[in-house]
């Protein structure tokens, strides 16, 4: 699982607002991360981010049992890392916060959505073009075949291999969350209009309840795709309502964070003290990594991967929310927002695209089949290149290219990385 979920390069000149003469004149600290970047959850990304790498370099080592790919065997580090697809949720999260933001932020006061066409180009910008690049790459080192017939190839530089039954090109397996985070780019446009009159006559109960059925489509979808009937990974189970839930959580937040008077003083209480929410987070993923979530030796039960579904969702809002809806400045906010944690969140997305490039490349040197590798010696190779990559892709390519967003740009806080890399609900891999 990686999608997200969320992230551009240079920063625009804030455009703030008139606030709302209904507003009050003052109200709870929370960083608004529609208007300014918020470090801390670009470090958060990095976490992630390092957590989907290290996962991979644990399935491809033999640290992590992967049912998806049939590689490796549970190694010792396997109960501590087999469990880090959380990190897809996460990004997920990410996601449905950042962009769904600056619509929240709107109706709260009282203007029209934000442009659609301005949005999804700023997300063609964002994704593809960094991601042509690796495309391209991989096909070129990996898949000459692919790269050679039209179709197939088209598929992949559009994002649609998920929705085709033949196996994602080496080098690119992860980008499944990609493709997935991209069906949301698509869809949140039109339910961010259809929650817009609602926020704004300020039925914010009316929009959660939404959002709790965009869960329950997640939930349905969980079933569906994991009866005995439906197979071991069937296409679906790659799909946006296998993961919406997770974006819909991020846009709960969203609608907490932009409320006229803060998140509610319950919400608030939580929130002041971080290191218990993550804590809470913490406790989650002790109980996510034991068997009641099933094992990455095989493909889950309906009840596993609900319970595996519902602990993921816990962590994310956990460690997301005292960062959203706080200042943004103590506890765990602080450690995040230190210069190297957010600057390799900025670099995330690229993180995420070139890191099984890295893989990939480094076993074909060395002659090593998947599975076989050592961990210790995969593991800092793959970060320490995948960081020089990531931040000349970040520096050659998004910082010039998101210079077409235009001077009036949103700010590059508004969407994450996304990434992420291995799939959630299952076996991590392609």
């Amino acid at each position: 699982m990686s999608a997200s979920e969320a992230p551009p390069a240079v920063p625009a000149t804030p455009t703030v607002p008139a606030a709302s003469p209904a507003a009050p004149a003052t109200r709870p600290a929370t960083l608004d991360t529609a208007r300014h970047r918020a470090p801390a959850l670009d470090g958060l990304r990095a976490v992630a981010a390092l957590l989907v790498i290290a996962l991979h370099v644990g399935i491809y080592t033999g640290q992590v049992a992967s049912s998806w790919l049939g590689i490796g065997e549970a190694g010792p580090l396997g109960p501590v890392i087999s469990r880090f697809t959380v990190g897809v949720p996460v990004f997920f999260v990410l996601s449905g916060l950042l962009l769904y933001r600056p619509y929240a932020n709107a109706a709260r006061d009282g203007r029209q959505p934000p442009s659609t066409g301005r949005y999804l180009w700023h997300r063609v910008l964002r994704i593809l073009p960094v991601y042509w690049v690796v495309a391209l790459v991989s096909l070129v080192w990996f898949g000459r075949d692919t790269l050679g017939e039209l179709w197939p190839a088209l598929r992949t530089f559009l994002l649609l291999h998920i929705y085709a039954p033949e196996p994602i090109p080496l080098g690119i397996t992860q980008t499944w969350s990609l493709a997935t985070e991209v069906a949301f780019y698509v869809v949140l446009p039109v339910l961010a209009l259809a929650l817009h009159p609602l926020l704004r006559r300020g039925r914010a109960g009316t929009v959660f309840g939404v959002l709790a059925v965009v869960e329950l489509l997640t939930l349905g979808s969980l079933v569906a795709t994991h009866v005995p009937s439906a197979g071991a990974y069937p296409l679906p189970s790659l799909w946006l309502p296998e993961y919406a839930g997770y974006f819909a959580a991020g846009m709960a937040l969203a609608v907490l964070a932009a409320r006229p008077d803060g998140p509610p003083a319950a919400v608030r209480r939580l929130v002041r003290r971080p290191w218990w929410c993550w804590g809470v987070a913490l406790l989650a993923y002790v109980v996510v990594s034991t068997p009641v979530s099933g094992s990455t030796l095989r493909y889950p039960t309906v009840a596993e991967a609900l319970v595996e579904h519902l602990l993921y969702l816990v962590v994310a809002v956990a460690l997301i929310a005292p960062l959203a809806l706080g200042s943004g400045t103590g506890g765990p906010a602080r450690l995040l927002a230190g210069r190297v944690p957010a600057w390799l969140g900025r670099v995330s997305y690229g993180l995420f695209l070139w890191h099984m490039v890295v893989v990939e490349g480094w076993l074909r040197i060395t002659g090593q089949r998947a599975g076989s590798a050592e961990f210790w010696v995969l593991f800092p190779v793959t970060v320490l290149l995948t960081v020089a990559l990531a931040g000349l892709a970040h520096y050659a390519i998004e910082r010039p290219v998101s210079r077409l967003r235009g001077r009036h740009a949103a700010p590059p806080a508004t969407a994450p990385a996304p990434d992420p890399a291995v799939r959630p609900s299952a076996a991590p891999g392609a």
